[in-house]
């Protein structure tokens, strides 16, 4: 879609005041991007990037994020390993981006006719939970990458937990953020009732992301589950599903006999299932089972979707990432399925006795 001159100055005034709200925030928190010049000029250099991708978006041109801009984070990254910037002021950086992008977008959206308003808006602010994403990983994986080299620490079993962490955890966050937003808008469209507020799973699942982002850079690892597996699972599944009725979840045995990081890690495991079969598999039902004995777990996750293909090239990342959590558990996964007959994910993790026993 072509900019008129009008629209052209209008969108150069609106990255401008948004770039100014930016700097001014970062300077009332004492943020070191806004207050030392050498940083500021590529901080300031990708919010203009950030906000003019969502403008664009806003009126209704289609935009990815480049991968040259996916390049340059990780290099900012680096360089902020490099001038010791610590890496909690890079994500308060991002939340305040996020607040004033949404604003400026908010104010934007005023001014569209009201036929287009919601449904621009929702994928503008879309746009922009993608754009400071994809830059925030990419400066994350450069800075943990320099600082890892600094200290003679680059193992290849680092890099992967890095990488599974990203996926489970920011990944699912975001995909769960946009599964809302989506269904939201289809919501809206039909006028039927939600069953859930939608728009407030998705702030929570941002909220997630920046909190699993501050914890991951700070070196600090939080407790994932606030509740027990059941509602966990229940409440993930409910809100990323148009049909919450069509996942069923039973958990049987005492789950103060897993320990902490494992109960982790068993959710982590059966939410990316779960996320698969949701994306990938079409289903009009999925059955989750937990079986917890004193030695050890049990957890399958069956759907009657479309099945596995008769030829798979290779394994996706979420499944890469759900084998290796089982692995570092000591533990076992089968996934199993047929063209048209659905899939089925079993997996055994054993259990330390002795510990089970002092829990």
């Amino acid at each position: 879609m072509g900019h008129s001159a009008d629209s052209a100055t209008d969108r150069t005034c609106l990255i401008e005041a948004a770039v100014a709200r930016y700097a001014d925030g970062l300077r009332e928190a004492g943020n070191p991007l806004a207050l030392r010049p050498e940083l500021w000029v590529t901080c300031e250099r990708q919010a203009r990037q950030i906000f003019g991708e969502c403008i664009d978006t806003l009126h209704g041109t289609q935009v990815r994020v480049a991968e040259e801009a996916e390049l340059a984070s990780m290099a900012l990254g680096v360089q902020r390993s490099f001038e010791k910037v610590p890496p909690i002021d890079s994500v308060h950086a991002a939340r305040l981006l996020f607040d004033v992008g949404v604003g400026t977008l908010t104010e934007a959206a005023a001014h569209l006719p009201a036929e287009l308003a919601l449904s621009r808006s929702l994928t503008a602010v879309r746009m922009l939970h993608d754009a400071i994403f994809t830059r925030v990983s990419a400066a994350a994986i450069g800075y943990e990458s320099a600082t890892l080299r600094d200290v003679g620490q680059a193992s290849t079993a680092r890099r992967h937990r890095i990488a599974r962490d990203l996926h489970d955890h920011i990944g699912s966050s975001i995909s769960l953020a946009l599964r809302c937003l989506d269904l939201y808008a289809m919501e809206q469209a039909s006028g039927a009732t939600p069953p859930r507020d939608r728009l407030a799973d998705a702030r929570q699942a941002l909220r997630d992301v920046f909190g699993f982002t501050r914890s991951m850079v700070s070196g600090l690892r939080v407790n994932e589950l606030h509740d027990g597996l059941k509602e966990e699972i229940d409440a993930y599944s409910a809100a990323s599903s148009d049909r919450p009725a069509e996942v069923r979840s039973r958990i049987d045995g005492d789950e103060s006999w897993l320990p902490e990081q494992t109960r982790q890690e068993l959710f982590l495991i059966v939410r990316e299932a779960l996320r698969n079969a949701f994306t990938h598999a079409k289903a009009g039902r999925i059955d989750v089972a937990v079986r917890i004995y004193p030695d050890a777990v049990h957890a399958t996750v069956t759907d009657d979707g479309v099945g596995l293909p008769e030829r798979r090239d290779g394994e996706g990342t979420g499944l890469r990432a759900m084998r290796q959590r089982v692995s570092a558990l000591g533990g076992t996964l089968e996934l199993t399925g047929e063209p048209g007959r659905g899939t089925r994910v079993r997996l055994r993790i054993p259990l330390d006795g002795t510990e089970a026993g002092a829990r």
